[in-house]
C-alpha cells in the first residue's frame, strides 16, 4: 500500500471556503423499518477507497458502491445475530473486513466472494474494532475487556485467528 501524503494545515482565513463547496450525497436503503430500525453504528472506507462498509443496528451489514448511491448496487453480508457495532477494513487488503455485533462474535469478510470465511466468539458484547497498520492483529473492545486476535495467515486462507485475552 502506497504512504498517504504528508497533510498540510488550510490556513485559518481558508477554512470556511474549503468546506462551502462540499455537497451531500444521501444513501437510501428503503428496507429500513421505521425510525430508528436502520441506525448506522459504523463507517469505513476500504483502503483504496473504492468500497465503504456500512453496519447497523437491525444487522445489516452493507457494501457500498461510493459512485452508486442506490441500495440495489450495494451488496449486503448476512451472519451476524445482533446489531453490528462496528466496521472495520484490513489496511492492506482491500478486500478484507472485520466486524464485531452485540451478538458477541467478530466476523471476517471476503467482500469477493460476499462471504464470512471466520467467526470468532468474543465471550460478550463486541463493541469496537482495529487492525494493526500490517494487518496482522485486530484488536476486539468488549464492555470489560480488550481481545487481541492474531492471524496465522491471510484472510481468506486463514485458519481459526488465535484468540488472546489481554
Amino acid at each position: 500500500m502506497v504512504p498517504a501524503p504528508p497533510r498540510r494545515s488550510v490556513p485559518k482565513d481558508r477554512f470556511s471556503a474549503l468546506f462551502s463547496t462540499l455537497k451531500t450525497q444521501t444513501y437510501h436503503d428503503p428496507s429500513s423499518r421505521g425510525p430508528g430500525s436502520h441506525t448506522i453504528r459504523s463507517i469505513a472506507w476500504n483502503p483504496t477507497g473504492h468500497l465503504i462498509a456500512t453496519g447497523s443496528a437491525d444487522r445489516t451489514l452493507r457494501i457500498w458502491n461510493p459512485e452508486k448511491t442506490q441500495v440495489k448496487n450495494s451488496t449486503e453480508l448476512r451472519g451476524h445475530t445482533g446489531g453490528i457495532e462496528r466496521v472495520a477494513w484490513n489496511p492492506v487488503k482491500e478486500a478484507e473486513l472485520a466486524s464485531v455485533s452485540s451478538d458477541g462474535t467478530c466476523k471476517f469478510w471476503d467482500v469477493r466472494s460476499k462471504s464470512c470465511v471466520e467467526t470468532v466468539q468474543l465471550g460478550g458484547e463486541g463493541l469496537t474494532i482495529s487492525w494493526a497498520a500490517d494487518g496482522s492483529v485486530v484488536m476486539v473492545g468488549r464492555k470489560v475487556s480488550i481481545n487481541s486476535l492474531r492471524l496465522r495467515a491471510p484472510i481468506p486462507h486463514c485458519q481459526s485467528p488465535e484468540k488472546r485475552k489481554d
